[in-house]
């Protein structure tokens, strides 16, 4: 046996040795570690109760107070200009004429025609007067007729001297026969009935009623056509400046084609399209700054309008603010920022953004109240900034929430905080409220025990 090489391998198997103790050892430890539970190093932050801000900005754009299309009435050749683009123009000036030669005859025919129809009128109320007076004149032969005949019944005369002419004739047949017949009588009511009928169709006032109607229609007409005549001279109908007008003498313009449009701005205002969640924070008549960046100005304003209803086709609300200190500056279409201060009676639910997460697109923030486990909670944001999220719905001020670590938690995972101080002031806060209400009820017991 070679004793030298044993003396150098002696060395080597030793380390050999001790390196296998070693390694067992690991395993041992490593399996060790597997069974206890894994701690999942975090940091805390509060949940508080807070403003984002103190004033929100909000996009809006410059609008007239008022605004209306000119549109002609009718159809027809301009033959005179009274205005042009960028005119102020007060309501009632004349903007343009059209040729109204066709609606001046119209309005002569019209007229004619009520002249006919008024005569016409005239002529069945004459015509009536005389046919109720030749009507009630031979009512009145005939009931005279009648009358004798009774006389002669009681004494046998008759005085044929008044009697009309055409009577005189059945007169003579009843003198004839010296006394009238039940025959001659009843010619004699006849005539009397026939003479009733005659004056009661005299006085129907039917062909009057008919002719007044004619008269009535002629004088729609007159007025139909007198308002084309009034629709050749097209008026601005508010006042205000003249925009996108194009029309020249000799062009021919419709009712279907715009002529232009008057724009005021004595009163512009902003309008805008805001998120719900910014409803709180706006109110009817309140005071607002509004901004024209492209004018380096900004304007004092009022909140004039808040729709009930987001407008068509999405979820923003409409807003309107009056600009109470406008000039002849502002532009229709301008950008306009709104400032609106917010107060204190309108904080919010906050949170650092390092405390929310996106899982599974849910949005979700981890909680715990003993620092020593977490639970997974589903929040909703209503608001942000830069640093921090205000929260609708999930979480409640005094709450913690984990801000560093939290994509690595599941729903009770147990957690080892690293910054335990927020913890230990909230126990020692507890802890202090808790002796003062045990003074305050030890202060109690001794004062019940004096008064027994």
């Amino acid at each position: 046996m070679n004793w030298k090489k044993m003396k150098w391998a002696t060395p080597f198997l030793a380390a050999a040795i001790l390196v296998g103790c070693n390694t067992g050892g690991d395993s041992v430890d490593e399996a060790t570690q597997e069974e206890a539970p894994s701690l999942y190093p975090v940091e805390l932050d509060e949940v508080t109760k807070g403003l984002l801000t103190d004033e929100i900005k909000l996009s809006g754009n410059v609008m007239p107070s008022k605004q209306m299309v000119v549109l002609p009435m009718l159809t027809g050749e301009v033959t005179k200009v009274n205005v042009a683009n960028g005119d102020q123009v007060e309501k009632g000036d004349i903007l343009i004429e059209i040729d109204a030669s066709d609606i001046e005859l119209n309005v002569a025919q019209a007229q004619a025609g009520l002249d006919a129809a008024r005569a016409n009128l005239a002529g069945s109320r004459q015509m009536r007067e005389q046919s109720m007076k030749q009507a009630q004149l031979q009512l009145d032969q005939a009931t005279d007729l009648l009358k004798q005949l009774d006389e002669l019944e009681g004494d046998g005369s008759i005085d044929t001297d008044e009697i009309p002419s055409n009577l005189q004739e059945i007169i003579q047949n009843l003198v004839g026969a010296n006394m009238p017949g039940d025959f001659d009588r009843k010619q004699a009511e006849m005539a009397v009935e026939q003479a009733e009928t005659a004056l009661e169709q005299a006085r129907s006032t039917t062909q009057i009623e008919a002719a007044e109607a004619s008269v009535k229609q002629a004088e729609i007409a007159v007025e139909m056509a007198e308002k084309q005549l009034t629709n050749a001279v097209i008026r601005a109908p508010i006042s205000g400046q003249v925009t996108n007008f194009t029309a020249v003498v000799g062009q021919m313009v419709s009712p279907q084609a715009p002529l232009s449009q008057i724009v005021q701005m004595e009163e512009p205002l902003v309008q805008m399209n805001v998120n719900e969640s910014v409803l709180p924070s706006l109110k009817r008549d309140q005071d607002v700054e509004v901004v024209i960046k492209s004018l380096n100005r900004a304007y004092k304003g009022t909140i004039s309008y808040i729709s009930i209803m987001p407008a068509e086709q999405s979820l923003s609300y409409p807003v309107e603010i009056k600009i109470n200190d406008g000039d002849e500056n502002l532009r229709v279409g301008m950008m306009a920022e709104v400032i609106v201060t917010v107060s204190d009676e309108q904080k919010q639910t906050v949170v650092p953004v390092d405390a929310i997460i996106t899982e599974n697109n849910k949005t979700i923030a981890y909680v715990t109240n003993d620092g020593e486990t977490v639970e997974r909670r589903k929040v909703t944001i209503a608001s942000e900034t830069v640093d921090f999220y205000s929260i609708e719905a999930g979480l409640e001020p005094g709450e913690f929430v984990i801000v560093r670590g939290a994509h690595q938690l599941y729903d009770g995972a147990l957690i080892n905080v690293r910054n335990p101080d927020l913890l230990e002031d909230r126990v020692n806060e507890t802890e202090g409220q808790t002796e003062e209400i045990e003074e305050i009820d030890e202060e109690e017991d001794d004062d019940t025990s004096e008064d027994e």
